[in-house]
């Protein structure tokens, strides 16, 4: 549809290079799919600027399939596994909280029985 939308506006503001509707939508598919042979481009100011934002919608739109294809597969994969959905804050930081307790805790022991053996050595 861009490549359709594109050769119909630059036929229309570009008699110069493109004379007919054939050339322009030929010119259109070429920029729209990158492959850009040369053997039509626009000379015009007004040419130039269209296939540049021809360009740049074509290049925006497969960049957003792409990403909307790779969401919705990420998305189908965490169901086909029963993945579970992204824990809480909170409930993804317990595991974090528990492990810092224990090692508060051997730590305070090690301090103790440290505290234990200096005062034998001194006495």
């Amino acid at each position: 549809m861009l490549a359709l939308g594109a050769a119909i506006v630059i036929r229309l503001f570009d008699h110069h290079d493109f004379h007919s509707f054939g050339s322009a939508f030929w010119w259109a598919l070429q920029t729209v799919t990158t492959v850009g042979y040369g053997d039509i481009v626009p000379t015009t100011v007004v040419g130039q600027i269209i296939g540049g934002v021809e360009m740049v919608l074509a290049i925006s739109f497969l960049a957003f399939l792409t990403a909307a294809v790779t969401s919705v597969v990420i998305q189908r994969g965490r169901i086909d596994v029963d993945e579970p959905a992204t824990p809480p804050v909170g409930e993804a930081l317990e595991p974090i909280t528990e492990t810092l307790a224990e090692m508060r805790q051997a730590i305070e022991g090690l301090n103790t029985a440290l505290a234990d053996i200096r005062s034998k050595l001194g006495d």
